[in-house]
This record gives structure tokens, sequence and C-alpha cells, in this order.
């Protein structure tokens, strides 16, 4: 069942189209993948979708309600989070401190408490043990998962990630993608991420998007995408390398 659409999505900044007639869905419960180049416009999707950028032309849709117009606070009243490359954080305060911000955010613009319950955050994101640690002194793990956790403490019902895997080494990837899984199996929530890394995106995605110059090249399960030759060569790369 389609929880997100986008109808022919154009965002232009001056002459430039960042993104390009867009149309797909996001079926609910899914976790998509969305990938391609430098450049190519993922981000500005990402954005598009949130709340970040009110897209020039086309048309948001949230459960068939237009939200092409709305401001990120509005949407993320609607269940619409997001989280960043780089953790934005509560530095001078803990953990736990960070995770009740988030909830209390989301109780302002929900105008009710958070559906997703403190301890079933706690539980999905592994934070139980790190709630006093002041949040500056956290290493990059957990900061991203206790961004993670203040996202889903304002109750979501879909949650836009941007490169959520950067800067994580192959053991941190193994264990934030289990995070990521837990979110969709334990939760419900709908995942997006943008990322670089395909072979990890491939293992935890039911579909990828490739992108390129603002354009949507494909759309697929991850088996279709990463072996066609079209995308592996232009836009990934070498299966090796990837």
């Amino acid at each position: 069942m389609t929880q997100m659409s986008l109808e022919n999505v154009t965002m232009r900044f001056g002459h430039f189209h960042a993104v390009a007639d867009m149309s797909f869905c996001i079926e609910r419960g899914e976790i998509l993948g969305v990938a391609g180049p430098n450049g190519a416009g993922k981000s500005t999707l990402m954005n598009v979708c949130t709340g970040g950028h009110q897209a020039t032309a086309g048309t948001v849709a949230l459960d068939g309600r237009d939200i092409t117009r709305l401001k990120r606070h509005r949407r993320c009243g609607l269940g619409i989070a997001q989280t960043f490359q780089i953790p934005t954080l509560l530095s001078s305060v803990t953990v736990g401190e960070n995770l009740l911000a988030g909830q209390i955010f989301g109780r302002e613009v929900h105008g009710e408490p958070s559906a997703v319950g403190m301890d079933e955050i706690l539980y999905v994101t592994q934070l139980e043990d790190q709630l006093s640690l002041v949040a500056s002194h956290a290493n990059l793990l957990v900061r991203k998962r206790v961004m993670l956790g203040a996202a889903l403490a304002t109750g979501p019902a879909i949650i836009f990630m941007d490169e959520p895997l950067g800067g994580l080494n192959a053991d941190e990837v193994i264990e934030f993608l289990q995070v990521i899984r837990h979110v969709r199996e334990e939760l419900g929530i709908t995942i997006v991420m943008v990322e670089h890394k395909t072979r990890a995106l491939a293992k935890i995605a039911d579909r990828i998007l490739i992108m390129n110059f603002g354009k949507l090249v494909m759309l697929d399960m991850p088996e279709v995408v990463l072996n066609d030759d079209h995308v592996v060569e232009i836009y990934l790369g070498k299966k090796h390398s990837a």
C-alpha cells in the first residue's frame, strides 16, 4: 500500500534542475534505498519529501494528502522524520535528554503523546546503557543511534535517512544496519535511505532507486538494480568497488 507518492516532481535552483520530473511511490513498511553519483540530486529529493524544500513543480502526497507546500514541522506532525549524515544533537546534554527532547517536540507537533514509546526506542537503538552519557562524549556510532532515537521519539510513520552509514567502519556498518532493520521490523516504520555504500544498501533495502542528473534512472529490487550493466558501469562503479 502506497504511503508517499511523488508525481512529476521538479526542484529548480535558478536554471538548474536538481530534481527533474520525478514520479514514484514509497510503499508502506518498506526500506527504500536511494543511490547514484555525487550531484545526482539525492539529498535534494529527500528534502523535497521532508519539507526542507518545496517542489518547484509536481505533487508530493502522504497517504493521498497533498503535502507539497507544507513546511518541515508540519510534515513532522504528519509522521515524517529525517536524520542527517552528520549527527545533529544537543551536544551539551545527555543521551537520555536528547531522546526526551525528540519526544517533547513530537508531542508539540502531533498535539498528543508519541505513538512510539521510550522503551521501544531504547530497545531498537540499544541505548539503555548510554542514557547518562553526555552526547558530546559519544562516539560516531552512538551519536547516529541517538539521532535516530530522537527522530523515533517524534512518533514518525516514515523516516528519511541521509547517508546513515557515512564515517562508520565495517563492523559499525553491520551493527547500525541491524538497528535500522529493528526499526522497521519492531516498529513497522517505513525507511528511505540515501546511501553511497551500495553493497550495504543492497543487504537491507527492499528496492533501490537510482538517480542521475536529477532524474530517475531505475527503481527495482537490489539484485536487479545492482546487476544492471548500465547502473553498475555508469552510476555505481564496478561491482567490486561498490
